[in-house]
């Protein structure tokens, strides 16, 4: 597991950043000022919040233990980015209808892109089924 942890640390600092987004969200500490399209008005909400402790629990797992069963840690990487996507759009758009300018949209925006550079880097052997192919 050591082995692992030191090889997929940027995996787990993601999860980890993923997992107290989570809770975050579940304490209703983080929450939108203005009314949003539906699309993106419900980032704020229990069901998201569930979603990010979820697929951050998942994705620590995955990166501790270093599973490789059909491309999941692609598709827990995907999943994780169009989730800090709709959070980043939506308190962006929060921040442009309420005339403030907020940290949180660019710390959002900076998170997001770490996790898809994360997914590129990703070995295409890893998606075959693992490293002894």
């Amino acid at each position: 597991m050591k082995r692992h942890f030191i090889k997929n640390s940027q995996l787990i600092f993601i999860s980890v950043e993923q997992i107290f987004m989570g809770i975050v969200i579940l304490m209703q500490s983080t929450k939108l000022h203005n009314v949003l399209p539906p699309i993106l008005d419900w980032t704020d909400d229990v069901v998201p919040g569930m979603v990010y402790l979820v697929l951050g629990s998942l994705l620590l797992v995955n990166s501790l233990w270093d599973f490789y069963w059909y491309r999941i840690r692609i598709f827990l990487l995907a999943l994780s980015a169009v989730m800090w996507t709709m959070l980043t759009l939506s308190f962006g758009l929060d921040m442009i209808y309420s005339h403030d300018v907020e940290v949180m949209p660019y710390l959002f925006l900076v998170i997001t892109l770490r996790i898809i550079y994360a997914a590129w880097q990703e070995p295409p052997h890893k998606m075959k089924g693992g490293e002894h192919h």
